[in-house]
């Protein structure tokens, strides 16, 4: 027993008596930080070092001497901040003039086991003061197992800017045709008729809360798949913004309504 309470109080006097490393000043430093001493040369200590380089690598007693410069800096800081996407992915503008714009803009999606989708749009952008107004032509092309559709459609937005950060935007997508039927001659099957487009009309309320978040909030009437009817959903949308024209929102009204309505 005796010696086993020695080595419990060995054991407790070394940890009080180690010292943890002490780190040297973070290389991660603001702009403002940087800084430049006065440079030094090294000397050569007698029969071990042959250049700078040596007294690195061995890092060993060497000599300072004063006045004559070698550049010295703390690392370059790093900057988090994310730049500004002056190009939007999948998007172009083959022509622009004083507030107008054309834009073309597509995108391939692919569902694996169901089919995959080509979408391709083409409008016109145009600008008068607090007020902006968009028409353009869709075309949908959807790919599948023993089967190929292509779906066009029209669209409109109106939007008016009403402060800083708010503003007001009606809009209406209308896509002409039917979904398509399968090989056996049965209707699209429920998962993919999830992602073949209907035609909306709505309008909603943008409010900006600062320069990377906002919230879309208003409703919609969308046409319901096989009986053509059109039914009324909330729109409730939060979402980060990416640049001066790229939005990621979540359709979190759309999303609880589908659910409640399910109950």
């Amino acid at each position: 027993m005796k010696i086993r309470h020695f080595i419990l109080l060995a054991l407790a006097l070394i940890s009080m008596t180690a010292h943890g490393q002490i780190e040297s000043k973070d290389s991660v430093l603001s702009k403002s930080d940087i800084i430049s001493i006065p440079e030094y040369q090294i000397s050569q200590h007698p029969g071990i070092f042959s250049s700078y380089a040596d007294v690195l690598i061995h890092n060993t007693n060497y000599y300072l001497e004063k006045n004559i410069y070698i550049p010295y800096f703390y690392n370059n800081p790093v900057d988090l901040a994310s730049e500004d996407l002056s190009i939007t992915p999948g998007q172009a503008v083959p022509f622009s003039w004083n507030n107008g714009e054309v834009v073309a803009k597509g995108e391939i999606r692919s569902f694996y086991g169901l089919m995959q989708i080509e979408s391709g749009t083409i409008g016109i952008n145009q600008s008068l003061g607090n007020l902006s107004i968009y028409a353009g032509v869709m075309a949908n092309k959807y790919g599948f197992y023993n089967g190929l559709h292509t779906q066009y459609g029209v669209n409109g937005i109106l939007s008016y800017q009403l402060a800083p950060r708010l503003s007001l935007t009606a809009f209406g997508e209308y896509y002409l045709g039917q979904p398509p039927y399968m090989a056996n001659g049965m209707p699209m099957s429920p998962a993919m008729a999830g992602f073949y487009a209907r035609s909306a009309f709505g309008g909603y309320v943008d409010y900006q809360i600062n320069e990377r978040f906002g919230v879309e909030a208003g409703a919609q009437a969308v046409q319901q798949l096989g009986t053509n009817r059109y039914e009324a959903e909330p729109i409730v949308t939060p979402y980060v913004k990416i640049g001066k024209k790229v939005k990621i929102g979540l359709p979190v009204g759309q999303i609880l309504y589908h659910i409640l309505r399910k109950k």
